[in-house]
C-alpha cells in the first residue's frame, strides 16, 4: 500500500513539474543582435523585463556577420536585429523571416562619425585625411562585421580606398575592437557609429563626417519564423518599435528621426541629423572638461551618459 501511494504521489509531482515546464509563467527569448546596439538593447530589456516579468529575454551579441550562417546551422531565436538591414534581408530571403514591413520595423539608425585619439594626434578632420600618408587607419572586416561595410562605401566614394588600405593598421572583427584601438592609441583615425562613439567620451575625439559622406544606417527589427514564443517576442518589437523604445534609443546616441533623407547608397542627402552630431560632440568636450555645462540645450538626450561617465572618472580619480 505504501508503496502504491508513494508511486502515486511520484507521478503527481512529476506530472506537474513536466506541466511547469511546458507552460511556465517564464519565458525565454532567444534575441540575435549586433554588437553595435548592445547598449541601448540591455537598457530595453531591463525596462522591458520589468514591464513583463514572465518574460526573460536572452541576447546573443557578435559581429551582424556572423549570424546568418549560425541561423541557418541553429534555426533558433526569437528576433533579429542586425547592425545593417543587409543582414536582415539576407534573413528574409532564407525565409527566416515573413512579415518584415521596411517602412515600419526600423526603430532607429546608427549614423557615421569619425574617431581619434585623445588630442588628435594626425589631424584628422575630413574623410579625404585617412589617405594621408603615416596614418595609422582602423577598418573592419566586412565580412564579419557591417561598419566594414561602410568603411568600404565610404572611401570609394571618395576615390581613397585604395590609399586607406596601404594605410590600414587593424583588419577589426567587430565594432568595439575599433574603439578600444582608438583609445589606447593603437590608431589613429577610424570610423564608427556614433553609438559606439559615445562609450569612449573621455578618451577620443569625435569628427562629424560631411554630408555626402555621412552614413545613414537603417536597423530593422524582426520576429523570427521558428520563434518559440511568438506573442512574446511581437511584444518585445512592438515595445522597440513604440515611442518609449526609440527614446532609450535615442539616450543611447542613435537618430530615431522618422524620415532622413538618403542617396541610394545610404548616404546623408541634408543636415537631419546635424543636431545629433553637434549633441555628441559636445558630450565629449562636457566629460572632457568640467567647466562645459551638462544640459539639454548643449548635449540634448545624451545628458545621462555623459554625466555616467564623469562620475566614473571622479571615481577612478
Amino acid at each position: 500500500m505504501h508503496l502504491i501511494r508513494n508511486a502515486a504521489v511520484f507521478i503527481v509531482i512529476a506530472s506537474f513539474v513536466l506541466l511547469t515546464q511546458a507552460f511556465g509563467s517564464e519565458k525565454e527569448l532567444l534575441f540575435h543582435a549586433g554588437l553595435g546596439q548592445r547598449s541601448a538593447l540591455n537598457e530595453i530589456k531591463a525596462v522591458f523585463e520589468k514591464k513583463y516579468p514572465e518574460i526573460k529575454v536572452n541576447f546573443s551579441y557578435k559581429g551582424s556577420g556572423y549570424f546568418i550562417a549560425d541561423i541557418t546551422r541553429s534555426k533558433q531565436g526569437d528576433l533579429f536585429m542586425p547592425g545593417e538591414e543587409f543582414y536582415l534581408m539576407q534573413a528574409v530571403e532564407r525565409g527566416f523571416l515573413s512579415d518584415y514591413d521596411p517602412q515600419k520595423d526600423v526603430p532607429a539608425y546608427f549614423v557615421t562619425v569619425i574617431i581619434t585619439p585623445k588630442g588628435n594626434p594626425k589631424n584628422i578632420t575630413k574623410i579625404e585625411d585617412f589617405a594621408k600618408p603615416g596614418v595609422r587607419v582602423g577598418l573592419g572586416n566586412p565580412r564579419s562585421c557591417a561598419i566594414g561595410i561602410w568603411h568600404q562605401k565610404t572611401f570609394q566614394k571618395a576615390g581613397i580606398w585604395d590609399k586607406v588600405k596601404e594605410n590600414a593598421a587593424l583588419s577589426a572583427k567587430c565594432i568595439p575592437e575599433l574603439g578600444n584601438a582608438t583609445q589606447h592609441k593603437a590608431i589613429d583615425a577610424t570610423i564608427v557609429w556614433s553609438t559606439t562613439a559615445v562609450l569612449y567620451l573621455r578618451d577620443v575625439e569625435i569628427i562629424p563626417i560631411e554630408h555626402k559622406y555621412r552614413g545613414i544606417i537603417r536597423l530593422p527589427v524582426g520576429v523570427l519564423k521558428f520563434a518559440r514564443h511568438k506573442k512574446a517576442a511581437r511584444q518585445l518589437m512592438d515595445y522597440i518599435l513604440s515611442d518609449e523604445g526609440r527614446a532609450i534609443f535615442r539616450k543611447h546616441a542613435y537618430a530615431v528621426n522618422p524620415v532622413i533623407p538618403v542617396d541610394e547608397q545610404g548616404f546623408c542627402l541634408d543636415g537631419t541629423t546635424d543636431q545629433d552630431m553637434t549633441y555628441l560632440v559636445n558630450a565629449a568636450k562636457a566629460v572632457k572638461h568640467d567647466t562645459f555645462p551638462v544640459t539639454e540645450k548643449t548635449v540634448g538626450d545624451l545628458m545621462e551618459e555623459v554625466l555616467r561617465q564623469k562620475k566614473t572618472i571622479r571615481a577612478g580619480d
